[in-house]
């Protein structure tokens, strides 16, 4: 184990953030199973709308990994995660970005002072950045917020909407980039009311192609029961052969 690792491993414990369970081979946050895991999810990018794309589906090991970026003070975990995603390295969504207009201008959703007072950072600017790294973009702080939400996890679909409702407004610099492709950036994409409001904040005129990308899709109970139920099914037709 070396001397960065070894630091790491200090400062945010000897467990694997994934599970919990204390393992000396953590890299520095996930155990060698988790790891695995963390890989096969990474080649299931979602596309939950035309103009939507998702890096991971939501899973419980996902969940644990947003939590520690947004609750355990780990901003680290934004560029852990984009930099492992197959979607982003040359697939799916690397494909998507590639073909758009170029330059890229990452747009991170803005958290309120009050949040930001509270976390340090906002978790939706760590991942632009890492997006803006490995893709050769910018990162662009258009859009402020003009009131602060409660938060959107507990709320019903038309809840939220009512709740993100006028809660940006855009924050463009004088001079508009003449081509390029501004693509808003968040944590989690459930219903699409935030992102739905900052899209709506650069008004119906705005001269630039407009994208969501954000690291988890939230996806529908029937839609995490089915894929629970083929990973069962193919693990008895494993067992069986």
């Amino acid at each position: 184990m070396d001397i960065v690792q070894t630091f790491e491993n200090f400062v945010f414990g000897m467990e694997c953030l994934g599970c919990g369970a204390p393992d000396v081979q953590l890299d520095p946050w996930l155990c060698p199973t988790c790891r695995a895991e963390l890989k096969g999810l990474a080649q299931s990018a979602m596309f939950p709308g035309e103009d939507v794309f998702c890096l991971y589906p939501m899973r419980p090991l996902t969940r644990n990994l947003i939590h520690s970026l947004k609750y355990r003070t780990i901003p680290g975990m934004a560029t852990y995660l984009v930099k492992r995603s197959s979607a982003v390295r040359g697939a799916q969504v690397g494909q998507m970005l590639s073909m758009l207009s170029q330059p890229l201008f990452f747009v991170p959703v803005p958290l309120h002072r009050a949040r930001y007072r509270e976390r340090g950072y906002n978790q939706a600017e760590k991942i632009a950045a890492a997006l803006a790294t490995v893709t050769g973009g910018k990162v662009c702080r258009w859009l402020r917020r003009r009131k602060f939400i409660v938060s959107q996890t507990k709320l019903s679909r038309e809840d939220r909407e009512l709740n993100v409702a006028g809660a940006f407004e855009a924050n463009l610099p004088r001079e508009l980039p003449a081509q390029g492709t501004v693509v808003v950036v968040d944590d989690v994409y459930t219903t699409g009311a935030t992102t739905n409001s900052c899209l709506g904040a650069f008004g119906r005129n705005f001269p630039l192609p407009l994208k969501v990308c954000t690291l988890l899709f939230e996806e529908p109970v029937t839609a995490v029961a089915d894929f629970a139920a083929d990973c069962k099914t193919e693990w008895d037709s494993g067992e069986r052969g």
